[in-house]
């Protein structure tokens, strides 16, 4: 959940999640749909279904034991995996999280970005790994980054290691790391439709959105204009919202049917908060309620 998740912003996430899946065994039994629920509005859906994934199948193995294993659960990758076999089980595995690429960046000078430094960063890491204490190495590391070797007004006199790093050493710590080519923003305007029969909603439970990946969706003018044709439509509002690099205004209209048109899956509006929807298609609702 804390995967480009924000601590104060996943919390209640987390302690929502676990009154409602206590055990692993609990989460396995669950459904995508209950899991994605509980899930919307914290964004990169992938997580969820690859956390569903990795409980059915330690639910059906039981937990593994070594880094190797943990990398055969969806959605484990090399950090976790090392994370967990070296403080968990002091397997002599190197971690690399971003406080640790900071402090090699710094400390060899490095101008590398992006995958070469991270790249760069095992190899350090591999090849400093104190195994005879490997947790209380990795965490001392992150340490470090954390609390001293900071992206901003890092405290270098008390450092323990300023000795041997060589920005220190030559004065360039600012220069480290190289700062990173922001991927540029792109605009994006559509047009967002709640269909209404009564007091049911048409959503899209089945699309090829690869955002929305597992999501049910509200349907788009430009592949639902058909709606438009066969009933009544009246301006909502707009909603802002961004996903990567791209930032996107949804101009949100509901459109009324006398007849109830096919292509879409109809729900009760008082049943509407247990469909898993993202949060701008959510919020898109919500703005029925302020007419």
């Amino acid at each position: 959940m804390l995967q480009q998740t924000q601590i104060a912003t996943g919390l209640p996430y987390y302690e929502r999640w676990m009154l409602r899946f206590p055990t692993v065994q609990a989460l396995a039994a669950a459904t995508e749909q209950e899991a994605m629920t509980l899930w919307q509005g914290l964004g990169y859906y992938r997580r969820c279904r690859m956390l569903l994934d990795g409980a059915k199948l330690v639910a059906q193995h039981g937990f593994p034991q070594s880094r190797d294993e943990w990398l055969k659960i969806p959605g484990v990758g090399r950090y976790t995996a090392a994370a967990i076999a070296s403080i968990c089980f002091g397997e002599a595995s190197a971690v690399v999280d971003g406080n640790v690429e900071r402090v090699v960046a710094r400390l060899t000078c490095d101008p590398a970005t992006g995958s070469k430094l991270k790249d760069n960063s095992w190899i350090w890491a591999d090849k400093h790994m104190v195994a005879e204490e490997p947790g209380e190495w990795n965490q001392a590391v992150m340490e470090l980054g954390a609390t001293l070797c900071k992206p901003t007004q890092p405290q270098c006199n008390i450092c323990p290691i300023k000795g041997d790093c060589v920005a220190f050493q030559t004065n360039r710590v600012s220069e480290f790391p190289s700062p990173k080519v922001k991927a540029k923003v792109l605009k994006s305007t559509e047009e967002l439709l709640i269909p209404l029969f009564g007091d049911e909603v048409g959503i899209l439970e089945s699309h090829d959105n690869s955002w929305w990946k597992g999501l049910s969706l509200l349907p788009l003018t430009s592949t639902f204009s058909h709606l438009i044709e066969n009933g009544w439509t009246e301006h909502l509002g707009e909603i802002r919202y961004t996903v990567t690099n791209h930032k996107i205004t949804a101009v949100v209209s509901y459109v009324r049917f006398d007849v109830k048109p096919g292509g879409l899956t109809w729900v009760a509006l008082d049943e509407i908060k247990e469909v898993p929807l993202p949060a701008p298609h959510r919020k898109a609702i919500g703005l029925l309620y302020k007419t």
